[in-house]
């Protein structure tokens, strides 16, 4: 019964059941050194998960002490004593359904390099929580890093016995049989690697890699593009983690639209195609961070009509009498409002400092005898949770319809569509928008009470001088090089999010110091379908598209990078945004099963 359960939790991604050890579990071998499972859950969650202890026996019994654990999740969302596994465990957090801080991408890529390079036994375990988006992101981003093309495992060990079996009846048929070494039972004791082997392993000075399942390219064939291995690498990653679909097209196995736009920003870096001013050398003189301003974000959405606005209508009131926010008025001019966020700022640079520091010859590789900088230690980076046990992405600044001619309709009654222009806010302002979200109530309720109703700080909309009108019309500042969320609400709902990083979306180079005062700053649209925006269930399927003006502002420029939002309260840490019960209403706006509920509160978390 239990494992009809986590076969159902499981849903469309492979598993993996051994008959002699009598376990089944949420587990691939993505290569023959890449493993991607589920998390290994204790207690209740075990009865649905892969049971701990089940992981532990799978994993010992086929690689002894050759294993070691990445994992992706943060403390708020899940954890584990390490010592269970022997402390072979490396943690490397960020929230559930988001982008990762880009810094982390060559951190972890760079340690399963230095693990696996030391032994051809060696197997690199990867697990967020579902064991699909965050773990496939992190094992693409390995992958993308090796010299030769990685392909499906070669060996007996990283298959059931009914796929091994399946593979050799394949071979038999095929015209010139492959020949596919299969004498790999079980790991020789004299090549397992011992607990005092594995303590110093991260600090060596370099090790020679060993042969993997990596493909060499043909002699004369010209080397693939970043482009052409990015689409090899997560077509393996689908191919793997995900069901064979008997007459259906497979589902993605890195799926959420930013995770794999973070997949293509690293495949730029590591091609020498990013941007110059991203990551530059090691050795190159420290420059001011270019930034962008962001001026406009504009959705167009079809014409909300019929059931589900009725839903949405009702699901906005009843958040109101809940007291979780304001009921949003249809017709109101601010009903469509968006967000920006980002990771915490000294998280961000605490991890460019750590990627400078381990950053060997390329991008891809770690430098020996780098797991120290100073008195800190890269393993014990996350061990304390100060990263990870609250919120990790901050608000600092919000957009919305101002004035009359922010909302333009278009179309005829057979097909209408309306457009929302939104604006950066001043505070003053996203107090009067919070106002226009009400439904009604006593005109004397202020602008600090309806904040917290919407669960905002109140000094969100109670400093009602802090950004003046003139800065409100040019823009909000943000770094260029860092991640940026913008996340789309309809009153209390939230219609979805993207996360991007805005300098590889602009003409380049950026400004430099000196640039003409009279020459107009270059601008660019970012333009974004609805399958390009995260999670656009419910009201957001009326999405159509979104497009976000940027300029660059010239070294001379005053004005700084929007802060992230003021920490006067715990409410404000935790950016005063929508969450909780209002959190689940776009999947039950959607008629969505209660798994699409659970996944839409989950993303909304952070």
């Amino acid at each position: 019964m239990t494992d009809y359960v986590r076969r159902l939790v499981s849903g469309n991604k492979a598993r993996f059941k051994d008959k002699k050890l009598d376990v089944e579990l949420d587990l691939v071998y993505l290569t023959d050194q890449v493993i991607i499972m589920g998390y290994p859950a204790s207690g209740m969650e075990g009865l649905y998960r892969n049971p701990k202890e089940d992981v532990k026996k799978f994993l010992e019994h086929r690689h002894g002490k050759n294993y070691w654990i990445f994992n992706f999740c943060p403390l708020r969302e899940n954890s584990y004593d390490a010592t269970y596994f022997d402390n072979r465990v490396s943690r490397y957090p960020f929230p559930d359904h988001h982008s990762p801080p880009l810094a982390i991408m060559p951190l972890v890529a760079r340690e399963m390099r230095a693990w696996l390079d030391g032994s051809k036994d060696r197997v690199a375990v990867l697990h967020c929580k579902a064991g699909k988006g965050r773990s496939g992101t992190m094992a693409c981003t390995y992958l993308l890093t090796l010299q030769k093309e990685p392909t499906a495992p070669e060996l007996e060990r990283s298959y059931t016995a009914k796929q091994w079996a399946k593979l050799r009846v394949d071979d038999t048929m095929d015209v010139v049989p492959e020949d596919i070494d299969s004498d790999t039972g079980g790991v020789s004791e004299s090549r397992l690697a011992t607990p005092s082997d594995v303590k110093d392993w991260s600090s060596s000075e370099g090790s020679t890699p060993t042969p993997n399942s990596d493909k060499s390219p043909e002699p004369g064939e010209p080397p693939k593009s970043f482009s052409d291995s990015l689409k090899g690498v997560l077509d393996l990653h689908t191919a793997r983690r995900m069901k064979p679909a008997d007459g259906k097209k497979v589902k993605q196995g890195v799926s959420i639209p930013s995770q794999r736009r973070w997949l293509y920003y690293w495949a730029l870096l590591l091609s020498n195609e990013a941007p110059k001013h991203m990551w530059p050398p090691l050795g190159a003189p420290e420059a001011a961070p270019p930034r962008v301003r962001l001026t406009e974000v504009r959705i167009r959405m079809n014409e909300e009509t019929g059931v589900k606005l009725t839903v949405a209508r009702a699901a906005n009131a009843l958040l109101d009498r809940a007291g979780v926010g304001s009921a949003a008025r249809n017709g109101s001019r601010g009903q469509v409002w968006a967000s920006l966020a980002r990771y915490d700022d000294d998280f961000v640079k605490k991890l460019e400092d750590w990627e400078r520091h381990t950053r060997g010859n390329s991008l891809g590789e770690r430098r020996g005898g780098s797991a120290h900088m100073g008195e800190e230690e890269l393993q014990a980076l996350f061990a304390d949770g100060r990263w990870d046990q609250g919120k990790m992405v901050r608000s600092f600044a919000r957009l919305g319809v101002m004035g009359e001619d922010g909302i333009a309709k278009a179309g005829d009654e057979k097909e209408r569509t309306t457009t929302y222009a939104l604006r950066p806010l001043t505070d003053a302002s996203w107090g009067q928008v919070l106002e226009g979200l009400k439904e009604g109530g006593d005109a004397s309720d202020s602008a600090a009470a309806t904040a917290t109703h919407a669960d905002v700080p109140g000094s969100e909309a109670n400093s009602m001088l802090d950004v003046t009108a003139g800065a409100r019309e040019r823009g909000v500042v943000v770094d260029a090089g860092r991640e940026v969320r913008v996340k789309l609400y309809m009153g209390q709902i939230f219609m979805g999010w993207s996360w991007f990083v805005p300098t590889f979306h602009m003409p380049q180079p950026p400004p430099g110091v000196g640039s003409p005062k009279d020459i107009t700053p270059s601008r660019t649209t970012m333009h974004l379908t609805r399958k390009e925006l995260d999670f656009p269930i419910g009201i957001g399927e009326h999405v159509l598209d979104v497009e976000i003006d940027m300029e660059w502002l010239r070294p001379e420029d005053a004005e700084a990078v929007q802060p992230p939002a003021r920490e006067d309260s715990q409410e404000a840490v935790e950016a005063g945004e929508p969450a909780g019960l209002a959190a689940q209403m776009p999947a039950v706006v959607a008629g969505r099963t209660v798994k699409d509920v659970v996944e839409a509160k989950e993303a909304s978390d952070d």
